[in-house]
Parts: C-alpha cells; sequence; structure tokens
C-alpha cells in the first residue's frame, strides 16, 4: 500500500527535527576543551519508578505503572581553570542512551503491555557539596525518544500517551555519590523523567516518571589534585540583544474534537507556526543575565479554531457570538533570563499576550511560557541556534520551537 501524503510530508518533518535535534544534543554535550580522555568517566544506571497518573482520564485507563529504565552514560569532566569550570565545581558533560522498559505497566483492558522508549541524550552532573568521597550532584538530561508502541485507534485505543513514535525526552535528578578508589564509584539518587510528543501527535498525554536509581561509575584517571577553588569575581555588567526567527509544528486538538474524540484517523494534520523574538537583556555576571523582549507569533492555519467554535456552538445549542475574531499573528512583551556556560545558556521566559485573536480562546489566560537552551557561535558573526518548549499556564504545552538568531553587545 503506498503512503498518503500526508504520511510522507509528517515522515520528511519528523527527520528534519531528529537532525536538528542530534545537532543540538552534540553542541551541548560535546565541547571542545572537554575532549581529554584523562577527563572521561563511564556511567551505568539502573531507574526503577512509577508512572503518574495526572488527570481523571489517564487515571481510568492506567492499571499499574512500574517502569524500569537502564542508561550508559560518556563523559567528560571539565576540568581546566576556567571561571565556568571552578565555580561550578568541574561539572561533567555527556551523551547517554536509555531503554525504558514498560513491561511492568498494563493499561485497562489491553493485553500487550506498552511497550518500551529508547533515548538519546546529552547530560550535565553538577557537584553541589564534597567531602571527601563523598558527594551530592544534581543531573539535568535533554534528548530524544522512540517510543516502540505508539497509538492506535483499533488495535490500542487506550494507549494514549503518543501517537506518534518521536518524543523528547528531559530528565532531572539528585545523586549521592561515593568514590571507592581511584577508578571506580558508586552512587544512589532520586530523580524525575519526562517524555513528551510536544503536540506532534493527537493524542500526548506524556509520561511522568518518578523514582530513584542505583549507579556504578568508572573513572579514567584518579582524581586530580590540587585545583583552584577560587577565581577572580572581575566582570564588566553590559547590556546586549537578541534578534532571532524560528517555528515548529504540532497537530490541533481540536481536530480531535471535531471528530467526536474518537480519534477515527490515526494521522491528524501537521501545522506550522513560526515566531520573531527580540530582547535587551543585562548582563549581571558571567552566567546570568535577564532583561524584556518582544515576541510576534504567526499561525498560517486558523480553520481548525473556527471550526472547532461552530461545532461547540452547535453542540451546546447557541446562536452564533458576534464579535469573534480569528488572526493569523499574535504578539506579546516578555521577561527573559538565560544561564550560561561557556558558550551554552539555559532559557527561560514569561510572557503575556498584548494582542491574540483565536476566537473564543480570547477568554483563556493570556499568559505563556518558554523553556529551552541555545548554543551560541561567537566566532561565527555571533549566531546562535536553540529549541525550547512554549506553553501556557504552566501546564499546557503547545509546541517544540527552533530557532536561529544573531547578538551583539550594546556599547
Amino acid at each position: 500500500m503506498k503512503k498518503s501524503t500526508l504520511e510522507i510530508h509528517n515522515n520528511k518533518l519528523m527527520g528534519r527535527l531528529l537532525v536538528i535535534l542530534c545537532f543540538l544534543l552534540c553542541a551541548f554535550s560535546v565541547h571542545a576543551q572537554l575532549i581529554n580522555k584523562r577527563n572521561m568517566v563511564i556511567e551505568s544506571r539502573w531507574f526503577q519508578g512509577d508512572l503518574k497518573k495526572p488527570d481523571p482520564h489517564l487515571q481510568s485507563i492506567l492499571q499499574t505503572g512500574t517502569v524500569r529504565a537502564y542508561d550508559l552514560r560518556l563523559g567528560f569532566t571539565d576540568s581546566d581553570s576556567s571561571y565556568f569550570a571552578i565555580s561550578s565545581r568541574h561539572p561533567t558533560f555527556g551523551v547517554g542512551f536509555s531503554m525504558v522498559d514498560y513491561s511492568r505497566a498494563r493499561m485497562v483492558d489491553e493485553p500487550r503491555n506498552i511497550g518500551n522508549l529508547y533515548s538519546l541524550y546529552g547530560y550535565i552532573d553538577r557537584t553541589l557539596f564534597q567531602f571527601k568521597s563523598i558527594g551530592l550532584s544534581y543531573n539535568l538530561d535533554s534528548g530524544i525518544a522512540y517510543n516502540t508502541d505508539t497509538y492506535d485507534s483499533i488495535s490500542r485505543p487506550n494507549k494514549i500517551f503518543s501517537s506518534v513514535p518521536l518524543m523528547i525526552y528531559i530528565g532531572a535528578g539528585l545523586n549521592l555519590k561515593c568514590r571507592l578508589s581511584d577508578h571506580f564509584g558508586i552512587g544512589v539518587s532520586a530523580g524525575a523523567k519526562h517524555f513528551s510528543n510536544g503536540r506532534m501527535g493527537i493524542w500526548n498525554k506524556g509520561m511522568n516518571i518518578l523514582g530513584g536509581d542505583v549507579s556504578l561509575r568508572y573513572y579514567y584517571s584518579p582524581p586530580a589534585k590540587n585545583r583552584p577553588h577560587t577565581v577572580s569575581s572581575d566582570f564588566d555588567k553590559h547590556f546586549y540583544w537578541h534578534l532571532l526567527a524560528g517555528g515548529g509544528i504540532q497537530t490541533y486538538l481540536e481536530d480531535l474534537q471535531l471528530d467526536g474524540f474518537n480519534a477515527r484517523n490515526r494521522r491528524y494534520p501537521i501545522y506550522a507556526k513560526y515566531f520573531m523574538s527580540t530582547d535587551v537583556l543585562y548582563c549581571l555576571s558571567r552566567r546570568y543575565a535577564c532583561g524584556l523582549g518582544m515576541d510576534l507569533f504567526y499561525i498560517p492555519s486558523v480553520e481548525s479554531f473556527r471550526k472547532a467554535d461552530e461545532y461547540d456552538l452547535k453542540k451546546a445549542k447557541k446562536d452564533a457570538i458576534s464579535g469573534i475574531r480569528y488572526d493569523h499573528f499574535s504578539a506579546g512583551i516578555a521577561i527573559n533570563q538565560e544561564l550560561y556556560y561557556r558558550n551554552l545558556a539555559v532559557t527561560a521566559s514569561i510572557g503575556h499576550y498584548l494582542y491574540r485573536e483565536l476566537g473564543m480562546r480570547e477568554n483563556e489566560k493570556p499568559i505563556y511560557q518558554r523553556f529551552g537552551c541555545r548554543y551560541y557561535f561567537p566566532h561565527k558573526s555571533n549566531l546562535f541556534v536553540g529549541f525550547s518548549i512554549k506553553a501556557h499556564s504552566f501546564q499546557k504545552a503547545e509546541y517544540f520551537e527552533f530557532s536561529i538568531g544573531k547578538f551583539g553587545i550594546l556599547k
């Protein structure tokens, strides 16, 4: 059977996303100054947790949620004498591969298990406290995942965690580590894992897992001695600017609503969204900056919103409401923040729509958030690339954004 034009188009979009994410993952985890065999750390982890049920729908169809995960990581410790390395207690950056085993989790009226997830991600492990061979640290993970058992309206109607195989992975943990010898160490940790398709599929309940793990580490070299513990705090505070553009893709829940929430079609249309942003930030230190920005958003297709409003009014037996508008453009003002480590920045933004006309959605709270990361190329015409997730009310994800931009210092 030939693939439909929509399916071929969707596969191409997924492939492009995969390439972009892999590029950002490499930029995140493989910094040229860190690649030194003497700084290498190999780590294996065994995780067990519970799949959480955040809403009544999942509570009604998820019978058991026991999850196990097996990770293998390759990291490199930033051991030089730079400000970033010393002030951050020589963190470890690296890449990891994980297999998440859902064979013990069961859905109601589903004979098969949920399937497995395979993820490739970058991570940072930063020490908070060290006393002799005992250390307390936190880790942050971000990458991509492949879901082996997605939603199907006929054979797997209850597997609503994701209706597409490609997902985004985000993880965080608090670790207690003990170095047993020059080359080996063990650890225990508590943490959370989140998997989501970022609305690239019509079903996107996501997977939220809380649990803990045990780990075994191999250090290529013995612990470094006589490392500097202080660094000059001299820094010239300054203003700088960003100008960026980008976009992303998503499905509309309104299409599922128009289908009577039956999801009769396995694949729904995927829509593009675009944005342009600019801001001016004040760099308070080498590691932190904040400021104000302006955002302009463009949605090429608003027809689904119009049809969904008509459907709601017809279902409620109400007359059409006059004055409802559907505009492709919206604009907002935002407070932006960045936290730096060398050329990498973690970004966070909270904004307020100044103008947004999307029919009956105009009564939704006009607050939006964006969280992500950027990698700067200061020697490449001051360019940067980044990705982030845009959400509303700190709980409802809209879509994943990918961007490219330029920055400069205001003199």
